[in-house]
């Protein structure tokens, strides 16, 4: 599984499709959209297949979209992928449409594709839609110039079918890459945010380094002439190892939350060879500062999992708690005067992930190891040194302070999994509490 897709919600559920590849956990393939609901975010009951590549405009690919929930319909836009191998270009991508009325079923359009947009092939893909007034809006990533740069494009439509392009809502100078995937536009405390997954950013120091990035741009839009105005240059996310494809929804109580794809095109995990490849990370909800900043916290339903509290006092160096079914959510109040270190470690191997802070030069760190192991960024704490972590089993999501900085990577431990502080490190609370295993429930044999 990799993108989220048509993430929304559905008669009082929430809904969440993704890319998916029901044959295979090492390769892409012929990809599907695979289908959970949910009524609380971390329960997920898994629903058949939504979608297979079985149409002429679609057959290599049913690829990623979003879904708009109207007059007791659930409607997914996506990209119809088709290979042409041996010609140029050797692929083309077309906007396409289904529905359902009862969250389970779909129909694709009769007259599908929507959108072809000839004149901006080969790569144009995974459409994002929202209303705003009596229109239809919808971004759609694109490469240009030779596919040489990126860009994200917006069309409107008044019935869901015919669209026309209106604007270029914002393109790659040269250091932004090739190509802008999973684009996402919203308004947040009176801005608006261009969300999206960049391809071909070269990397800058801690920054951009990762094969792909997802990051924003804080600007104003006016729907009068569908022109957006940059405020700020392009911000990284998240800064671990493991974040893409992000996809959004407004849910009824007015909150933005977010969901990522929680891994990274062409990295090889130990667990593609148990026959599963791919994670979702913890819903969060996004807010922006008065600095044009976005901050994630996890959505409330998180306590929903929340078992019992195991550890939670002042700890000296060399404190460690052995986790059960090597989960948890870890709390730590710390002075920010002082540097703090904290593996997350296996008991029978040396596989260890350590998060550290470096007090003097504003530093917050992780670090699984191996060639490619450091992720680091600038971090100020305001008053105390305040990090919540969440541990499942083969994942970590960091969440610093109020959740200006987030880290979210993968790892893959052996045996029990233990918390430890550094020698050196000294915490006026550790507090660890277990995360309930959420029951897999699977109706379908997926």
């Amino acid at each position: 599984m990799n993108d989220p897709n048509g993430f929304c919600k559905f008669e009082n559920e929430y809904h969440l499709f993704y890319q998916h590849n029901p044959d295979s956990s090492t390769a892409p393939g012929d990809i599907s959209w695979g289908h959970a609901k949910s009524n609380d975010l971390f329960h997920w009951e898994h629903l058949p297949i939504a979608m297979h590549p079985d149409q002429d405009y679609d057959r290599s690919g049913v690829f990623s979209g979003s879904a708009l929930v109207e007059n007791n319909t659930m409607y997914l836009f996506y990209t119809g992928h088709v290979n042409h191998p041996g010609e140029s270009p050797d692929h083309i991508e077309r906007q396409a449409l289904a529905t359902s009325t009862d969250g389970i079923n779909f129909i694709k359009y009769e007259n599908n594709p929507i959108i072809l947009a000839e004149e901006h092939q080969p790569d144009i893909r995974d459409p994002k839609v929202w209303k705003h007034g009596n229109t239809y809006y919808m971004v759609l990533g694109n490469s240009f110039n030779n596919s040489t740069l990126g860009r994200v494009l917006l069309y409107t439509s008044k019935d869901k079918i015919s669209w026309n392009q209106v604007s270029i809502i914002d393109e790659s100078n040269g250091t932004l890459g090739y190509m802008w995937e999973c684009p996402d536009f919203f308004e947040l405390n009176g801005h608006f945010v261009l969300l999206f997954s960049p391809q071909g950013v070269k990397p800058e120091g801690d920054k951009y380094k990762n094969l792909y990035q997802t990051g924003y741009i804080i600007g104003d839009f006016d729907y009068s002439t569908n022109t957006f105005k940059p405020l700020q240059e392009f911000q990284e996310l998240d800064h671990g190892h493991d974040f893409y494809a992000t996809q959004t929804i407004l849910d009824n109580s007015g909150r933005r939350i977010v969901i990522a794809w929680m891994d990274m095109w062409e990295k090889k995990y130990p667990e593609q060879d148990d026959g599963f490849n791919g994670q979702m990370t913890i819903p969060r909800v996004l807010f922006l500062t008065r600095s044009g900043r976005i901050i994630q916290k996890p959505v409330r339903e998180v306590k929903r999992v929340q078992g019992k509290t195991i550890h939670s006092r002042k700890a000296d160096g060399g404190t460690s708690v052995l986790l059960n079914n090597n989960a948890a959510e870890v709390s730590i109040i710390a002075s920010k005067s002082n540097d703090l270190e904290l593996f997350i470690e296996s008991r029978n191997s040396s596989k260890a992930v350590s998060i550290m802070f470096d007090s003097r030069n504003g530093k917050v760190s992780l670090d699984r190891g191996g060639d490619d192991g450091l992720r680091r960024t600038d971090w100020q704490p305001k008053d105390n040194l305040r990090m919540k972590i969440y541990i499942d089993a083969s994942s970590i999501e960091v969440f610093c302070g109020k959740g200006e900085v987030t880290f979210s990577s993968r790892f893959f431990p052996e045996g029990p999994v233990q918390v430890r502080l550094g020698d050196e490190s000294t915490v006026k609370l550790l507090q660890v509490v277990d995360l309930k295993q959420t029951v897999f429930v699977d109706n379908n044999n997926n």
